[in-house]
């Protein structure tokens, strides 16, 4: 069962719906899905329901945001189930930050001379897990810019007019409120600027896997990360990161777990028995 394990919506920063992605999920032969939306869990429901209707696997997941010494670390949860108690009571406050950090994006954009309504921009974002994609479509609604890339090269990176900086907790503070709901903690896309030193340091306080597959990685990265995977003992895991409709078009199915891996990691995730 290929498996692709980390999908955003709608309901963060995607502009997919669940059902829209599980639909082109099933035209590309995949046979499980993970929906690992940054800081929310609020598409579960629709996604579950989707992946039921098309008989695939579903793998509740998230996405988080923390960090750890002075790096911004994506950590993906997975469950063996839907029902969690310690994480949801920490959701409100990563929303609210992200929130807080978009409103203020979209009014020094403003304050850069970009001729936009602050409250209407804000407003227009329904997601209640907004990230810097939605600032970038907004730009290019408005025909500042060609496409969402040039919005990041030109308005939305650090060091450009609408960059504001971001608090996130602590990685190993999420690690454990991962555990403490009966999850695994993964890293996220390491080839994306993660020293091997970092990951070797998450391993050895609790971390249990790494995302060796990414849409990202090229074939010498999945290499170093299987080797590295195989020296600390983490679970390998790997998807697209599909966002949607971005530049270039969708990465759904673009990296994924081959039949076996897929069946190793949800035989370690508690999902399926092993044969």
């Amino acid at each position: 069962m290929p498996a692709d394990l980390h999908l955003h919506s709608v309901f963060s920063d995607g502009t997919f719906s669940p059902e829209e992605i599980v639909k082109r999920a099933v035209e590309l032969g995949l046979d499980a899905l993970s929906l690992t939306d940054h800081d929310t869990v609020n598409g579960w429901h629709d996604m579950e329901q989707a992946c039921r209707a098309e008989g695939i696997r579903w793998v509740p997941g998230i996405e988080l945001s923390t960090s750890f010494q002075d790096l911004e670390i994506h950590l993906l949860g997975y469950f063996p189930k839907d029902s969690l108690s310690v994480l949801p009571e920490k959701l409100d406050a990563f929303q609210l930050r992200r929130r807080g950090r978009i409103r203020e994006m979209i009014a020094r954009l403003k304050e850069a001379g970009i001729d936009w309504d602050v409250e209407e921009v804000f407003n227009g974002i329904s997601s209640p897990s907004p990230g810097r994609p939605h600032v970038a479509r907004a730009l290019v609604e408005l025909g500042v810019v060609s496409n969402v890339s040039n919005a990041f090269r030109k308005y939305l990176r650090k060091g450009k007019p609408g960059w504001v900086r971001s608090t996130y907790p602590s990685t190993l503070e999420m690690i454990q409120a991962i555990h403490a709901d009966g999850g695994l903690a993964v890293l996220a896309h390491p080839g994306l600027g993660i020293p091997n030193e970092v990951l070797i340091d998450l391993a050895s306080q609790g971390l249990d896997g790494v995302e060796v597959y990414h849409s990202s990685h090229k074939p010498s990265l999945i290499k170093k990360y299987q080797y590295l995977a195989s020296q600390l003992n983490l679970i390998v895991t790997g998807g697209s990161d599909c966002h949607g409709h971005i530049s270039g078009g969708p990465r759904l199915g673009k990296a994924v777990l081959s039949e076996t891996q897929s069946d190793l990691f949800l035989q370690q995730l508690g999902l399926i028995q092993c044969a």
